[in-house]
């Protein structure tokens, strides 16, 4: 079923742009698909995928762009270096890379992006997250963060303190040297109640690799700053655990608890 939705779609082409040398690094730009004399919705999306910091592509995940530009929106997709060959902080050095480069791309098109949705699945919410609340990052690459309206977390390791269980530690291991400093690439670290973008954590309560009070801490923490800022989501559904969400409910197909409709809708409200 899910091919097939693929299969349905690939008439919405999105365009690569490159962004450095390694095959990694690059963009692809969804445009929003529009009636006629139809405006697209004013939120940009960025989203960023998964795959454990060590697998994965945005060509890989296009299914998630076309699913984004069939609902109006303009999307963006972030390629980055993985773990197998690059240690941390190349990704997150990617991903702001990457970002810059978009921006840059849509401001020759004369695209509007002061209306920014940062969405992550799994791995791609960690370096979403990161994207939205390391003001240090920010600053070194000149990144306006009043752009920024909504971040989205799907199953994300938002709060790397209890990220200790036997599958994600060998991701960890891989993802980072032996003796750097994963406090500094730990999201729930960097909220200090000055943001202002609404957040909404989906989980699943049954999430095998990524425990659920990665996205209960997090947002637990913006709303100590800012009540109500954040939202949690958390599904006790027996049928949903990590890979059915994070990457399944964007198939129309096998999203059986109407989750992106609820997603759509809250990125309208931003």
């Amino acid at each position: 079923m899910a091919i097939n939705f693929i299969k349905a779609d690939k008439k919405i082409k999105p365009t690569k742009f490159k962004y450095d040398k390694n095959k990694r690094q690059y963009i692809l730009y969804f445009p929003a698909q529009l009636k006629e004399n139809e405006k697209p919705k004013k939120q940009l999306i960025v989203y960023i995928h998964g795959g454990g910091w060590r697998e994965g592509s945005a060509d890989l995940y296009r299914f998630v762009g076309r699913r984004f530009a069939k609902e109006g929106f303009n999307a963006i997709l972030l390629g980055y270096r993985l773990s197998k060959k690059a240690k941390y902080p190349a990704q997150i050095e990617d991903v702001f890379n990457g970002f810059n480069k978009a921006l840059s791309i849509l401001k020759e098109k004369n695209i509007d992006y002061s209306n920014i949705v940062v969405v992550g699945s799994s791995a791609g919410a960690h370096l979403g997250a990161l994207l939205v609340y390391n003001k240090d990052m920010q600053k070194k690459y000149n990144v306006d963060i009043n752009n920024f309206k909504g971040y989205i977390s799907l199953g994300g390791p938002t709060d790397l303190n209890v990220c200790t269980n036997e599958i994600i530690t060998p991701m960890l291991n891989q993802l980072f040297e032996w003796n750097y400093n994963r406090d500094l690439a730990n999201p729930y670290n960097y909220i200090d109640g000055s943001e202002k973008n609404k957040v909404l954590c989906i989980h699943s309560g049954l999430d095998p690799i990524c425990d659920v009070q990665n996205s209960i801490n997090f947002s637990n923490k913006v709303n100590s700053f800012n009540d109500g800022l954040a939202k949690c989501i958390v599904f006790e559904n027996k049928e949903i655990y990590h890979n059915n969400l994070v990457n399944g409910i964007f198939f129309e197909t096998m999203d059986s608890n109407n989750i992106m409709d609820e997603v759509f809708k809250w990125i309208e409200t931003l």
